[in-house]
This record gives C-alpha cells, sequence and structure tokens, in this order.
C-alpha cells in the first residue's frame, strides 16, 4: 500500500489510525491489508520457564488466538506473531505507515515465575522482541530518546514497528497490579537508559500511589475517547499518544460502536481500538494515516 501524500507528513503523535481489539482472534494479515495499524496481543507468561516464551491468548480459558488460518501461526509464542509482523512487513518493501503493536501484560513479569531476572522477565521479553525483527524494523524508545523526544512524522516511519505495553487493572482478566509494576519498572528501565526497547502506556483505571507518576512520564495513554478527547491539545504539545476502546462495554461485552463520536464531532485519539475495524462505518470515522 502506498502512503498518502497529504497526511503523511504530520507527526505520529498527531495521526490517527485504524485500530484493532485483541487482534488475535482474526487473521493479522488480513488487518493488516486493510489498513490496521494499531494492533493489541495479550501475552501470559505462565509456561515461560517451559517454552522459553511468551504465549499470545486472552484468557487461560478461553484461548481464542485464531491459529494456522490466513497466514496466522500455528502456536501460541509470541515469537511467531510478531515474526508474522516482521514478514508483512517485508513483503511491503516496508513501504506501509508505521505498526505499532499494544502488548497486554496479562501477568506480572517481574514476578518470582520470571527469575532470574538477567535471564527472564523485561530481558527476556526483550530479546524475544528484538530477535523476532530484522534491523531498523523497531522504532524502540531508545530512537524516541536520541531524537530528544520528538516524535518523527508518519512518512518518516515508514516500515517501522513501535511496541506499547500496557495491562489491565481490575476483573479477573487483568495483571492489575502485578501489570502496573512491570510497566512502572519497565518505565523507569528506559528513563535510566536501559532495556529501552518498548514504550509503556498509562492506563486510565491505574491505582496507587505511583500511578500519577506513571502517567506524567508515560509517552502513550489508554483511556476513554472522552478523555484523550479533552487532553488530547496538550498531549500532541507533549508528545504524548492516546488509545482509547473504541466500544461501549457492558458486562464484559463490546455491543456499540461510536460511529457519531468521531473526527467530524470533535472527538480526537490516535488509535481508536474496536472489535469491527472492518466496517464502512469505522472506515469513515477518522482521518486514518494508512
Amino acid at each position: 500500500m502506498t502512503l498518502k501524500e497529504n497526511i503523511c507528513d504530520i507527526p505520529y503523535n498527531k495521526a490517527f489510525f485504524k485500530t484493532s481489539h485483541n487482534s488475535y482472534i482474526h487473521s493479522i494479515r488480513e488487518q493488516l491489508n486493510k489498513g490496521v495499524r494499531g494492533l493489541e496481543y495479550d501475552i501470559h507468561d505462565d509456561k515461560i520457564q517451559e517454552l522459553e516464551d511468551f504465549e499470545v491468548y486472552h484468557l487461560q480459558n478461553h484461548i481464542d488466538s485464531l491459529l494456522n488460518k490466513d497466514g496466522n501461526p500455528n502456536n501460541l509464542l509470541l515469537t511467531n506473531w510478531l515474526k508474522l509482523l516482521d514478514d508483512w512487513s517485508a513483503e511491503q518493501n516496508k513501504d506501509h505507515t508505521p505498526i505499532t503493536l499494544f502488548i497486554e501484560l496479562k501477568d506480572s513479569i517481574i514476578d518470582s515465575n520470571n527469575e532470574p531476572e538477567e535471564l527472564y522477565g523485561i530481558k527476556k521479553l526483550n530479546k524475544i522482541i528484538v530477535d523476532a525483527f530484522h534491523s531498523k524494523t523497531l522504532f524502540t524508545f531508545k530512537d524516541f530518546r536520541e531524537n530528544n523526544f520528538d516524535w518523527p512524522t508518519v512518512r518518516e516511519l515508514k516500515g517501522r514497528i513501535i511496541i506499547v505495553l500496557v495491562s489491565y487493572w481490575g476483573g479477573y482478566w487483568a495483571a492489575s497490579e502485578g501489570g502496573f509494576n512491570s510497566r512502572l519498572k519497565y518505565l523507569n528501565n528506559c528513563l535510566e537508559g536501559m532495556d529501552d526497547v518498548c514504550f509503556v502506556s498509562w492506563v486510565q483505571e491505574d491505582q496507587g500511589d505511583k500511578a500519577s507518576y506513571l502517567k506524567d512520564k508515560s509517552h502513550f495513554w489508554k483511556c476513554s475517547l472522552e478523555f484523550s478527547t479533552k487532553n488530547f491539545s496538550q498531549n500532541s504539545e507533549s508528545q504524548r499518544v492516546t488509545r482509547a476502546d473504541f466500544d461501549k462495554i457492558v458486562w464484559g461485552m463490546h455491543i456499540k460502536t461510536y460511529y457519531k463520536k468521531n473526527y467530524e464531532k470533535g472527538y480526537r485519539c490516535n488509535f481508536p481500538a474496536t472489535d469491527v475495524w472492518g466496517t464502512e462505518k469505522y472506515d469513515s470515522c477518522f482521518p486514518w494515516s494508512i
């Protein structure tokens, strides 16, 4: 897919990208071919010591990853789901707008299951990510820091992949405090110039004494569409990027998409994530940078 001339010269943090929720339950190639540039993988570390890898799925009692179909891997290993992105990018000769992958930590990656820490946890996750991609494919936090914490334009990020760590606080599907503490440690490492591969997102539901610190220091926010809109101008000036779930959630089900809460009505969010990314109504909601 060729780049759109009239959109791609704006900074990454001011662009809008078609985004899917729980991307692994559908064909990744189909999503990318249809212009989706924001993806989400949920990862688990239950078998990290046995498999030397994380696994991609939603819940232990609901493993819903679409395996061995339409180009998806035939197993749950994170390595293969990452290589799928690298392969697709290479097939396009890297002539595509940047792909942003939100990795949701369903477990803590700094607990006893990830010891010794020099082999597992943050270092293991980073190694898996770096090893999965060709050179110069990832745009890392280190690259961002070396660019004086200024986002390049969408065009300058052509062919690159950005990875952001998130987690959810609350509910039986969430890592809660363990996920928060993992993100906090990862962010502090980045700010100290260590292990700085991924970006870290603040999440609106975050709790505890360090939540405000994470909110202030993170360059990504996962929040409501309304909160993103309210803070969008200030966040753009602060080089901050927002992702919001574009669906209304009732009793754990995505039942209504806010088609009317779109760009023309003044709503702003870089990554509006939805389960219905392939619909015409969603296609027309924002001036997508695809």
